[in-house]
């Protein structure tokens, strides 16, 4: 609607001006020296818009030659950079196949055109870090990664530590983390790689005041995360066990996650073990005993065995009230067998090691049951069940004679030949 309001009083105006100077052309003229010019003033308004234009279109050329080379060397820097960006595509592709020496000389390649040439530098020093042999040479790409002008410090400072950390130097990656994490107290990718720098340095003690930082910024997956918590806090365990100070395990046992204390058995049965270490055996004794009461698991209940120090006796008699609701659970026949050997009640301990073995012959089982042989001087069949329990502890397969029977002719074979009675075993 604007062009033709436009257009039509563009018409008006110029028929407008035509008639006006048909009428009165006037009259102009210009004198320099002896050269007089003469002209009707419509002629030289005619003139001087058709030399404006002239001069504007010369004035153009001007400014489009003197930029040409400016606008030259954009265009190639433009097609410089689109090349980089596919090199730089080509090269993640080649990274990601593991193609490691094609992958360096592609992104190199891009490098010096590239908008982010950082990017194509870190790649490189990836692909060589793969290669192993010549590190140098990722190192130098690191350093010119970060000398680029695109180089963002906390990337190329987390990749070196990276690199550091698989090399083995955890002691120099753990100062540039450190680092890092003083300016950067919440940035997952520094916690990841300070608390794997602690790990590997065995340093538990910073690491367990990490790991709250480290699981509330997501830092880790979560089985990761449950995975290191779980093996911090064993270490801590095992430090506080050979100090043998009883209110630092009890402090430590307190500081421990909830999932731990609650659901880690193998966590319950060590804290259990470092309390008898402590000469805190009743205390060992009854957190178990109130665990499997509350849960029933066999490691709770082989740990229960495992304590080797308290009353046996009583220890013997609450195991042996959990008979009723599993008593075909070879582990908890085993634990019978282990506590009636310390009551000194042979009789009984070999009934529990055997009826153990009938159901799931395991090295353990053959083991109590050989050493309580021994000392019966049953040596024969003692041999026979050491040597059946070695087989299962390397994985072989049990052999077709004597205690390396399936479990319910092992019984039967342990017994002794047909023609020979066997020393009767003594009942504590």
């Amino acid at each position: 609607m604007r062009l033709l309001i436009g257009v039509i009083v563009t018409l008006f105006v110029s028929v407008w001006m035509a008639l006006s100077l048909r009428q009165d052309p006037g009259y102009a003229m210009f004198s320099m020296g002896q050269w007089t010019v003469e002209t009707s003033l419509a002629f030289f308004a005619i003139f001087l818009v058709v030399a404006f234009f002239v001069f504007y279109l010369l004035v153009r050329l001007a400014v489009r030659l003197w930029q040409t080379p400016g606008q030259t060397l954009q265009a190639n820097q433009r097609r410089l950079n689109k090349k980089a960006r596919r090199l730089l595509d080509l090269g993640n592709r080649q990274l990601a196949a593991g193609q490691w020496r094609m992958a360096e000389k592609t992104l190199l390649k891009g490098a010096e055109y590239s908008e982010t040439p950082a990017l194509h530098y870190l790649g490189a020093a990836r692909a060589i870090h793969h290669l192993n042999d010549v590190r140098w040479r990722r190192d130098l790409h690191v350093r010119r990664a970060e000398d680029s002008p695109d180089a963002d410090k906390l990337t190329v400072q987390l990749t070196r530590a990276e690199f550091l950390l698989d090399d083995g130097d955890a002691e120099q990656a753990r100062v540039i983390l450190e680092s890092l994490h003083n300016l950067n107290p919440r940035h997952p990718g520094v916690l990841q790689w300070l608390a794997k720098a602690y790990q590997q340095l065995r340093a538990w003690e910073p690491l367990q005041k990490l790991l709250p930082e480290v699981q509330k910024q997501k830092a880790l997956s979560a089985e990761s995360f449950a995975e290191l918590e779980s093996q911090t806090y064993r270490a801590l365990l095992e430090s506080a066990a050979a100090s043998g100070s009883l209110d630092r395990l009890r402090a430590l046992w307190k500081q421990a996650p909830a999932v731990l204390r609650e659901e880690d058995e193998a966590f319950l049965v060590d804290y259990a073990i470092a309390l008898c270490d402590c000469e805190a055996i009743d205390d060992a004794e009854a957190l178990l005993r109130e665990a499997i009461d509350r849960r029933w698991s066999v490691k709770l209940v082989v740990g229960y065995g495992m304590l080797g120090r308290g009353n046996a006796t009583a220890q013997l008699a609450a195991a042996e009230g959990w008979l009723a609701k599993h008593g075909d659970d070879p582990y908890l026949l085993l634990t019978l067998g282990r506590l009636a050997k310390r009551c000194q009640q042979n009789g009984k301990a070999r009934d529990y090691l055997e009826r153990s073995i009938r159901l799931m012959p395991t090295p353990d089982a053959y083991q109590e049951l050989g050493e309580l042989l021994q000392s019966l001087h049953e040596l024969t069949y003692a041999g026979q069940c050491f040597h059946a329990g070695l087989r299962l502890l390397v994985g072989k397969p049990q052999e077709k004679q004597g205690a390396m029977l399936p479990a319910g002719e092992s019984v039967q074979q342990l017994e002794g030949p047909a023609d020979q009675t066997p020393a009767p075993a003594t009942a504590g």
